[in-house]
């Protein structure tokens, strides 16, 4: 179904919360829980979710233990996803039916989930697997035939675009078994939930040609490949949802920035990489002057407390301050999805909700203002040129032995032999 014109449908919460499994699960269901709750069971089981422990959010692995790694990130966007959806609902009631806890276990799973594809080295790992495609696609050959000429434009617009979103639903559906197929075998509201972006590669393709204002801000990256394109259309049939995002998506989204938004600033300021008198002109720039004062004020009684704690009281009042403003922030984004709960649920909302938020203007300040100081450390640029180097030496590896496996063609470098020999 073309995505840019099914813009007419009204969705329902019932459809929406869809319990089927894709595909459909031919055994006899759970009497003890809902098949959401067994999904949650195999994800926190799954070797893909322990893998995201070792990858760290921001910062290189780190000996101190307040660096959050991708897994601490996962259960923080969970914690916030669950505190938005669950005041949503509270609204929703008021006026129709809808199962909360259901859409809370479904924004539970697909907080965990949400990260799952992302390669070594966050964004900037792919980032280095784009460029290497671009830069070796058209090298590569297989029995003399040039890869580039053997695969399709959809196949290789997949490969040039590589997006981590795409692969969690490429990881969930089909890398990891449950029970030797399927994947995780989840349901379709959990797998719908975590497709930030429902076009593939030849739609987004499509979309880049226009004027960059008139560009869909769901076409922005792929959801899918072209291996998911049968998955990708049995979710869509059984939520509802073709041609936009699952309505829960937004609040996953939301969370997810205000996570890392929020917390990668608190990790900054125990590394001492910005100033109280940084965080205020943010504040004055983005004139946000009941933060100010707020921070301020906790400054002052952080300050009164210092006798007895011994704690750095500009460092306790930063941080206090940012649980606080992060809770202003949930609360005006729960306000906007009910600003646009109607073009949301007919699927014409083509934004984030931070984006349209009351607290939009000083929640993109502390995002340029964490590029500026955190970003752009010293350890980070260290860590992404060495990213880009250890994926370039895999992507040469790993690509060559999938052509040349079992074949004439394929020659040891010097280290292979040397081990070898």
């Amino acid at each position: 179904m073309n995505w840019r014109n099914d813009l007419s449908m009204n969705m329902n919460w019932k459809q929406l919360l869809c319990e089927e499994r894709i595909p459909p699960n031919k055994n006899k269901k759970t009497q003890y829980r809902t098949e959401i709750e067994s999904d949650y069971n195999r994800i926190i089981t799954s070797a893909a979710l322990r893998r995201l422990q070792d990858k760290t959010q921001v910062f290189p692995l780190d000996s101190s233990d307040f660096v959050r790694t991708r897994l601490t990130h996962s259960l923080e966007v969970a914690s916030l996803a669950k505190f938005i959806g669950k005041q949503i609902c509270e609204e929703i009631e008021k006026t129709e039916e809808i199962d909360t806890h259901a859409v809370l276990e479904i924004l539970n799973c697909a907080s965990l989930l949400h990260d799952i594809g992302n390669p070594p080295f966050g964004h900037f790992g792919e980032q280095a697997i784009r460029k290497w495609f671009s830069d070796n696609l058209n090298k590569l050959e297989y029995n003399g035939i040039k890869v580039y000429d053997l695969l399709d434009e959809q196949q290789r617009e997949d490969l040039l675009n590589y997006e981590g979103n795409a692969q969690a639903l490429r990881i969930v559906t089909k890398l990891h078994s449950f029970n030797g197929k399927n994947g995780m075998h989840l349901t379709a509201a959990v797998l719908d939930t975590i497709i930030k972006y429902p076009v593939n590669s030849l739609e987004k393709k499509e979309e880049d040609k226009k004027l960059k204002e008139n560009r869909k801000f769901i076409a922005k990256k792929i959801g899918y490949y072209q291996s998911e394109e049968t998955i990708f259309q049995e979710i869509k049939q059984n939520t509802g949802t073709f041609g936009c995002r699952h309505p829960l998506t937004f609040i996953l989204e939301a969370a997810d920035d205000l996570a890392y938004t929020f917390a990668d600033l608190e990790d900054g300021l125990k590394k001492d990489m910005f100033t109280f008198d940084e965080l205020l002109d943010v504040l004055e720039s983005a004139k946000d002057e009941n933060g100010k004062k707020r921070l301020l004020e906790i400054r002052k009684e952080k300050e009164k407390m210092k006798t007895e704690s011994g704690d750095n009281p500009v460092i306790e009042a930063i941080a206090s301050w940012l649980t606080i403003k992060q809770l202003f922030c949930v609360s005006s984004v729960k306000a906007a999805f009910m600003e646009h709960y109607d073009e949301i649920m007919s699927g014409k909302f083509d934004n984030e909700l931070i984006a349209c938020c009351s607290e939009s203007e000083i929640i993109k300040k502390l995002k340029n203002f964490a590029f500026r100081k955190i970003y752009r450390d010293v350890s980070i640029l260290k860590l992404e040129i060495m990213g880009n180097e250890i994926l370039q030496f895999f992507l040469d590896k790993f690509v060559n032995a999938v052509l040349y496996f079992d074949s004439e063609n394929y020659k040891l470098d010097a280290i292979q032999e040397k081990y070898l020999a």
